[in-house]
């Protein structure tokens, strides 16, 4: 007996087939499947690289954040870029931190110890901030629920700029703003973006202000991190990725082509599903069973000599998670006992488990 249980999706509709004449009937089926019922979203879905992105000003708060940057760029202030451990959140850290630094900025990274610190700003952070005389936060991919820590901030004297992907809470927090396309009010057309096309958006957008032109360099980040946090891959994602895809695939980040090595992966040949069963869970690895700067440090390296020691690093701490992770099923199995396995939901937990693998 099959362990998998098939769900066939409907056959074309007579009606829609008739608005799909040229198309083979396995493609129509699949676009049907995806939603897409005539030839003009067929086109678009197939072509969505060539067609221009929404205009990032419709984002919410981003004039004011646009400002505040650039002003700290030519004031000679010091930026702490804030984010998260998981592979969006690092890639976003990676993309803010060098976009910035390309403007003339000056900058700190800083992504937090999953289990000593959590999600979000940390109190630890913000210490070190004002240790080194940070003046100016911006967050990716976290922040939006940070409210206690942003006051606290506020309080140092450190202005704020959230940029993140979650949904918000009811209250927002008090900072120069906060850029999130999942706001209630955002006039953003698509709700979808991973932190990192977000931070994308951003640097495109103060690219412009600042008179300089779109660097697509960072497109191949955009890419690893979209797929990794499993973003839909339509509308904006979708054009983001297909060129994200392409910049990868020339091999010419250092910390990538190294990784790429060790996954086993050939520049040129790297798709959606090579980030996510090769790459992602390397990228991923550093943070869920020590440190994700790891990770980090590998995105920004700027040589073979530098990005080699890393990449072993997340390939031996990729490892250790598939050991920990079948621990943990071993764990769980017996747990289960005479559970029954038919029903929908089974939880099990206890102290022995690896918070970042669970």
């Amino acid at each position: 007996m099959t362990k998998f249980r098939w769900t066939i999706s409907p056959p074309v509709p007579r009606e829609s087939m008739a608005r799909l004449k040229g198309i083979p009937p396995s493609t129509a089926q699949i676009s049907y499947n995806r939603g897409l019922t005539d030839l003009a979203q067929i086109k678009k879905f197939l072509s969505i690289e060539e067609l221009p992105l929404p205009d990032p000003t419709l984002l919410p708060d981003i004039g004011p954040a646009i400002e505040r940057i650039a002003s700290a760029i030519r004031q000679r202030e010091l930026i702490a870029v804030y984010g998260d451990f998981d592979a969006d959140g690092v890639t976003a850290t990676a993309l803010l931190n060098s976009g910035l630094s390309g403007l003339g900025a000056r900058t700190t990274p800083y992504i937090p110890h999953r289990t000593e610190e959590g999600h979000g700003l940390s109190v630890q952070g913000l210490e070190k901030f004002g240790g080194l005389g940070v003046s100016l936060i911006v967050t990716a991919d976290c922040g939006v629920s940070s409210l206690s820590e942003i006051k606290l901030a506020n309080e140092m004297g450190i202005d704020v700029i959230v940029t993140d992907h979650h949904t918000p809470p009811p209250e927002l927090p008090h900072c120069v703003a906060v850029i999130d396309p999942k706001r209630e009010d955002s006039q953003y057309p698509f709700r979808e973006l991973a932190a990192v096309g977000l931070a994308y958006r951003i640097i495109q957008t103060l690219r412009d202000h600042l008179g300089h032109p779109e660097d697509q360099s960072l497109l191949d980040l955009v890419a690893l991190g979209s797929v990794a946090d499993m973003a839909p891959l339509v509308s904006d994602n979708r054009n983001l990725v297909k060129r994200g895809l392409e910049v990868m695939n020339r091999g010419e980040r250092p910390g990538l082509r190294e990784l790429m090595a060790r996954a086993g992966v050939e520049p040129g040949n790297l798709d959606a599903e090579s980030i996510s069963f090769a790459l992602a869970p390397r990228i991923n690895a550093a943070g869920r069973v020590d440190h994700a700067i790891t990770s980090y440090r590998l995105l920004t390296a700027t040589s073979a000599a530098e990005a080699q020691p890393l990449a072993d690093e997340l390939n031996e701490r990729n490892r250790q998670r598939r050991s920990h992770t079948e621990e943990a099923f071993t764990k769980v199995q017996a747990q289960l006992g005479d559970v029954d396995l038919s029903d929908p939901i089974i939880i099990a937990g206890g102290p022995g488990f690896e918070p970042g693998v669970v």
